[in-house]
């Protein structure tokens, strides 16, 4: 598989665009790592998570004493990390599809990026993530519900920091559309797509990877109309779900 040639481009600019507001996030990355626990529902005592950015989530569970390990393919994000991290985080750069590791872990996660490809190079993730983790671990994964997308999200525009950007839905291939520019620089577009599955479809393709959902939790929304975010939704209308898997017996 490679690579869709939008990922790095993107990722780098969104970086670069975006105000450091790390120290701002503090509680919500303590928040997120509660939730991290309570989704697991064990205790657990290393984790595997791709697509790790900066590493953030990855710092606020290290604290906790998790041995965290990151794979991330933008050698931005990776560079940042590495700055911000303690040496007892393990972090690696390279693609989430020719990487190996030479230890399974008790937990594997992908959280805000899940959808990057066709569907199956996301049965392929799904494999190989199934491979990374322990025969008696859990994976957890965020999934872009394609009803917010749809029919709350599309031509929403916004600014951030010293960016702009819009969201649209591409309906033939049920993915979310988010195009960004610099506010200087309109002509100058970059765009993520990702694809988005209903509970439904998540699950058939997990069953193909030998994995079975054994937990759903339903992530927040944007209330455009008041321009607040919520952080909890309805199934039906969240931005995003998270799924814990295990492996099929």
């Amino acid at each position: 598989m490679t690579t869709d040639q939008w990922v790095i481009p993107f990722y780098q600019k969104q970086f670069k665009w975006l105000r450091d507001a790390e120290a701002e996030m503090a509680n919500y990355l303590q928040i997120e790592a509660n939730n991290i626990e309570e989704q697991i529902g064990i205790e657990f005592n290393s984790m595997l998570d791709i697509g790790a950015g900066i590493g953030s989530i990855a710092r606020a569970l290290d604290a906790r004493g998790i041995a965290m390990t990151t794979l991330e393919l933008v050698p931005d994000l990776v560079e940042a990390a590495r700055r911000r991290s303690p040496k007892s985080i393990d972090i690696h750069l390279g693609d989430f599809y020719t990487y190996t590791f030479p230890k399974q872990f008790d937990v594997v996660s992908y959280f805000d990026g899940f959808g990057i490809g066709t569907d199956e190079d996301q049965l392929n993730l799904l494999k190989r993530m199934k491979s990374w983790v322990k025969d008696d671990g859990s994976l957890l994964i965020d999934i872009y519900h394609p009803n917010y997308w749809r029919t709350i999200a599309a031509g929403q525009k916004m600014k951030i920091d010293d960016a702009e950007r819009i969201y649209s839905f591409d309906e033939e291939h049920c993915r979310m559309i988010d195009s960004w520019w610099h506010n200087e620089h309109p002509e100058e577009i970059v765009t993520q797509s990702l694809r988005c599955y209903t509970v439904d479809e998540a699950s058939s393709m997990c069953e193909k990877a030998g994995l079975t959902i054994t937990g759903i939790f339903p992530g927040g929304a944007m209330d455009f109309d008041n321009w607040t975010y919520k952080e909890t939704a309805p199934l039906s209308g969240c931005l995003s779900y998270r799924i814990k898997l295990t492996k099929t017996i």
